[in-house]
């Protein structure tokens, strides 16, 4: 498959950033595996779409929208039990005209999505059972080609911006991975350690 120049460059410039966190998220198996996946995705998910819904998308992208999940996400935290994070720590972009690279990360995990949607479905969670935010993104991979399309014809862009917001939105994701497996690290040495 042939990428478009600004979507080559990007994927060139923050490919160690994407493989650390697609590491870090890693293949759930389990029920538990999964339910650490969505805390962590909605540790991520949550702020950067509230700093989103402040922002004006650039010229070139007024018919557009993006992928926004987080209703998706928090129905599927209280399938599975779980409340929502209420100390999420606030998203902060780097300086520069690069929220296309933040764009860029959101749209393109709907590719993500298909994939991991197949496998929350082998452990059980479905569209109807925990996992609607992966089948809802996954549903809609044509925002990602609509997107695509414009990022390369947009007349304003700034391409170590868009790079430099794009790692910050894997770093975010990645940080938000750590503290959902720190937290359940630390909850296990306790729960061991008590007589």
């Amino acid at each position: 498959m042939d990428l478009s120049p600004r979507r080559s460059d990007l994927k060139q410039a923050t490919s160690q950033a994407h493989q650390a966190l697609d590491d870090l998220i890693g293949a759930f198996v389990t029920a538990e595996d999964y339910a650490r996946y969505l805390e962590g995705m909605a540790r991520f998910r949550l702020p950067v779409e509230a700093w989103l819904a402040t922002q004006t998308l650039p010229a070139g992208f007024e018919d557009w929208k993006p992928g926004l999940y987080g209703e998706e996400l928090t129905a599927d935290l209280r399938v599975l039990g779980l409340a929502p994070p209420d100390e999420l720590e606030a998203f902060t972009p780097p300086p520069g005209d690069g929220l296309l690279g933040l764009l860029y990360v959101l749209e393109g995990s709907a590719l993500g999505a298909r994939l991991l949607a197949k496998r929350a479905e082998a452990i059980g969670f479905t569209e109807r059972n925990g996992a609607r935010h992966l089948f809802a993104q996954a549903r809609n991979f044509s925002n990602w080609r609509a997107f695509s399309d414009r990022m390369e014809n947009v007349c304003v862009y700034d391409e170590r911006a868009a790079a430099a917001w794009a790692d910050t939105a894997f770093d975010y994701a990645r940080n938000a991975f750590e503290s959902v497996l720190n937290a359940n690290r630390a909850y296990r040495r306790s729960v061991e350690l008590r007589p």
